[in-house]
């Protein structure tokens, strides 16, 4: 069958379009606390406006002990480059940091505009399509780096590919030049070498002279893997790639697998909303006996990852719907690029299916952890297919069968929105813990102890109190341990220094969890769901006084 022709002019009606909404998603959670592994972005960007050509020079309690940022962090420094300019012209407070952050995923969604254009007649809604999945509404709701690689991502490929089609060796070099921006943003930009070399062979045939330009990208990390040994003593590239691939949380394959289709299903959860319009009543029915299946495996392993579905012979009812809905969605995707590849066999097509399976493989198969922020850099992609999918099916001739996708689409931006808020308040609850606790205990602030980091670490030390040294402890008499139940790098107390214990409770979201209950966006070792509709619990927080 011949290869759809994309026919979709740039517009500035569109781009204005997609900015407004894009804007309007994210503005109401520009006051968001700093949440999860903001922090170290933070400390980073604001010792680099001391010493810039040192990023990683300076030490943190971040893992239980003191050690210098380098042995902590996981991802390069290009993001915190740009918070040290955004906090240099606007402040460091929440909403001037989120408000520089908002460029970053601008630029993704426009990117992802201007790539649609080579692959489908309506990249309009495969942009807006992006906008109202739930991983990237929530993403780039952070100061981390995410969303900025996923910008940068978007728009290599877009100059690749406007290089290849026009001949343009700058339009190239420029790509090169943003795949090496990206994989200095976070590591896994650099799968784009291997992605574009693949794409180039297929649309070539043949060496020419751009792989001289993929060239580039390579002795940039090279050279960076170079720096950062002769800075700190061994290289952070291959560090990262290490602990990438050997540590794991969540459990064993199956389970790993079962989380990874699910946050494939709810990160982009048109997967599930659009499915009427993607798929004939025989697939249909096959999805939902599928569906079935899924909740029976569940029950029978009554264990998923760490997570108990079924506890005391009590069924997590709830969450096995849930589950059954999100794996069974993100199998449906698997379908979609098969599909995809059948009917178009060209170097495109083929490009968004490597681009779909390798971010997958390396989510499930390959990462430490199953997260929302590992499943990101697909959207684009995954959106782009459904909009070739919806053409197929030619389901998107004239306004009328167009405005087919108001109802998925506006489902979806619902979701996106409730999900993007439960996580704000669990962020916000932090703020508020660290605040009580630094006020109400009746201790003055340098009093205090705390274990667990991410922000609480952040606004409990902003306020004076001190993280905890397990190899270092100095306990004095009088002085109050604060234990997040739900925190990060927890360790037994010394009992025998301990006089008693009070328990305080902070409402986050009540009916939506993302970090509980089963759903852990940020790692599937708290659940192998992005996110879970339930009576999600209260955060929890003990009070320790030393005798």
């Amino acid at each position: 069958m011949k290869a759809l022709t994309p026919k979709a002019p740039h517009t500035v009606a569109s781009l204005l379009i997609l900015m407004a909404v894009t804007l309007a998603c994210l503005l109401p959670f520009i006051g968001k606390a700093f949440h999860i592994d903001d922090p170290l972005f933070i400390w980073c960007a604001r010792h680099i406006q001391s010493d810039p050509f040192n990023f990683y020079g300076f030490n943190l309690n971040w893992n239980k002990h003191e050690a210098l940022m380098a042995a902590v962090t996981k991802n390069p420094p290009l993001a915190a480059y740009y918070m040290a300019l955004v906090g240099s012209l606007l402040g460091w407070s929440e909403i001037a940091l989120h408000a520089g952050f908002l460029l970053p995923a601008l630029a993704a969604i426009l990117g992802t505009y201007c790539l649609g254009r080579n692959f489908c007649s309506r990249p309009f809604w495969a942009a807006l399509a992006t906008v109202a999945a739930p991983v990237f509404l929530l993403s780039s709701t952070s100061v981390m780096c995410d969303t900025m690689m996923m910008a940068f991502w978007v728009w290599s490929v877009y100059f690749w590919m406007e290089g290849f089609k026009t001949g343009n060796p700058a339009k190239l070099c420029l790509a090169a030049l943003l795949i090496a921006a990206c994989s200095l943003t976070k590591y896994f930009g650099m799968s784009l070498i291997p992605l574009l070399l693949t794409y180039s062979w297929l649309e070539r045939r043949r060496i020419g002279r751009w792989l001289a330009c993929l060239c580039l990208p390579v002795l940039v990390l090279a050279f960076y893997q170079w720096l950062t040994h002769r800075l700190y003593g061994h290289g952070l590239l291959l560090n990262a790639v290490a602990y990438a691939t050997q540590l794991r949380v969540g459990g064993a394959l199956p389970s790993k697998v079962l989380a990874g289709l699910a946050f494939a299903g709810g990160g982009v959860v048109m997967l599930l909303t659009a499915a009427p319009l993607l798929w004939d009543r025989k697939k249909l029915a096959a999805g939902f006996f599928m569906a079935v299946m899924v909740g029976l495996l569940v029950l029978t392993m009554k264990k998923v990852g760490g997570f108990q579905v079924v506890d005391a012979g009590n069924v997590k009812w709830l969450f096995v719907i849930q589950i059954s809905l999100l794996v069974t969605a993100g199998t449906s995707l698997g379908l979609l690029v098969a599909e995809d590849w059948l009917r178009q066999k060209t170097p495109a097509s083929a490009l968004l299916g490597l681009w779909v399976a390798g971010t997958f493989v390396f989510a499930c198969a390959v990462n430490w952890t199953v997260s929302g922020r590992n499943i990101l850099p697909m959207v684009p992609a995954v959106c782009l297919l459904l909009m070739r999918r919806l053409e197929t099916r030619e389901l998107l001739r004239g306004w009328s069968s167009t405005l087919l996708l108001l109802g998925p689409l506006g489902v979806s931006l619902l979701i996106a929105l409730l999900v993007a808020r439960a996580d704000y308040r669990l962020a916000d609850s932090a703020r508020t813990a660290a605040s009580f606790m630094t006020r109400k205990l009746g201790v003055t602030p340098n009093a205090i102890w705390f274990e667990g980091h991410w922000g609480f670490q952040y606004y409990m030390e902003k306020l004076g109190a001190k993280a905890l040294d397990r190899d270092d402890l100095h306990l004095s008499p009088n002085e109050v341990i604060v234990v997040p139940v739900r925190g990060s790098y927890l360790f037994p107390l010394p009992g025998d220094q301990i006089a008693s214990c009070s328990e305080h409770e902070f409402i986050a979201s009540k009916w939506l969890a993302t970090m509980s209950a089963g759903a852990g966006y940020y790692s599937d070792a708290w659940g192998p769901l992005p996110f879970v509709f339930c009576s999600a619990p209260a955060e929890k927080y003990l009070v320790f006084r030393v005798k």
